[in-house]
């Protein structure tokens, strides 16, 4: 039975450095596929209203061409930048992608959510959805696909009827978080259940683990791929592109490809010393995953203090440029009942290194 490869890849930025092609040091990888996956993780408009928020991503429309260089089949244009330039500017977008002749997934024209795509290779039909979290209202004449459990599952399973595989990109989590929360690590799952093959997770910003969940697999987020690593506290620099071969009853095998990502924004393979910390990190991201060491209360130890940082420069920002209203939206957030669990495990956590360092 003929195999195809699928080939993805996290957040895509399309900035450039020093005049340097975004793909140039990992084209030889993005080619070896039948079929590649990305997340388009700006808007190709320098034109539309700009959304009041801490970080804007606007890309030149010409910057489309490095997509279509890279190799790229299908974007997810789902994602909390997607409409940074509005209405206008997301239009721009799907049309930059469809003059291109690249398919895209998780928004479209027109007020009706959007649709499923539907591709054949190789004798085998694969169905695509794309997804994004967040609070959000799409301008009218325009649909952006929220990430709703039981849209989802309608989704998957209508999609199902009409390919062997569903594969679903969610942009999804909380940022610079190196482990999904269990509530997502339950809703992979239920995805599974109900008839998707592949879940393609990004919007962290790191990569995260991945797991065989029955006969599917779950990649909880890609990290960054082609992105300015300088605009994070941590400078994080590791990503990767998955590699996976499908036939018509499930997947035969998959593979990650461990990268970094250069001064100049571009990815590239990692070797050697620093390929090696990459694989240990996604295993040992992934082992903690699988084993189900993931917490409700561990994970909000892990996350709470990075969290309320990152949310607190945001507000900082939105409050110097724009005044009162994100002052209250940021006295609103404090109190939010997922701001009080992050005051809980930060607690936890201190009081718990506290006692070992008292003990040492």
């Amino acid at each position: 039975m003929t195999s195809v490869r699928l080939r993805a890849v996290g957040d895509v930025l399309l900035w450039i450095r020093n005049g340097k092609r975004p793909f140039a040091l990992v084209q030889h990888e993005l080619r070896q596929k039948d079929l590649l996956f990305g997340n388009l993780e700006t808007v190709l408009s320098e034109s539309g209203s700009e959304s009041r928020k801490r970080w804007v991503n606007t890309t030149p429309p010409e910057a489309g061409e490095f997509l279509k260089e890279a190799g790229f089949d299908i974007l997810s244009v789902a994602n909390n930048h997607t409409l940074d330039r509005g209405r206008e500017g997301f239009e721009n977008t799907l049309e930059g992608l469809e003059s291109r002749g690249i398919a895209y997934v998780g928004g479209g024209r027109g007020d009706n959510p959007p649709e499923g795509l539907v591709v054949e290779h190789n004798g085998t039909r694969f169905g695509f959805l794309a997804y994004t979290s967040g609070r959000f209202r799409s301008p009218p004449g325009v649909t952006v696909a929220k990430l709703k459990k039981k849209a989802v599952i309608d989704d998957i399973r209508a999609l199902k009827d009409r390919c062997d595989h569903v594969v679903v990109s969610l942009h999804w989590g909380i940022e610079n978080t190196y482990y999904p929360s269990p509530d997502q690590v339950r809703l992979a799952h239920a995805f599974i259940d109900n008839g998707a093959t592949l879940i393609l997770g990004h919007h962290s910003h790191t990569i995260q683990g991945l797991e065989r969940y029955k006969g599917g697999l779950i990649a909880y987020s890609l990290g960054n791929f082609q992105f300015d690593t300088e605009i994070f506290k941590e400078k994080i620099h590791s990503t990767m592109i998955l590699s996976v071969d499908f036939d018509r009853d499930g997947i035969r095998d998959y593979a990650t490809i461990p990268c970094v990502i250069n001064s100049d924004f571009q990815p590239e393979v990692a070797e050697g010393r620093t390929r090696e910390l990459v694989e240990r990190w996604i295993v040992k991201c992934s082992e903690r995953v699988r084993n189900g060491n993931v917490t409700r209360r561990w994970w909000f130890e892990q996350i709470g203090a990075d969290y309320l940082e990152y949310n607190l420069e945001s507000y900082r920002y939105r409050i110097r440029q724009h005044g009162l209203a994100p002052l209250i939206e940021c006295g609103i957030w404090l109190f939010t009942p997922f701001c009080l669990n992050c005051y809980a495990g930060l607690i936890r956590k201190r009081l718990r290194e506290r006692s070992i360092g008292g003990q040492a």
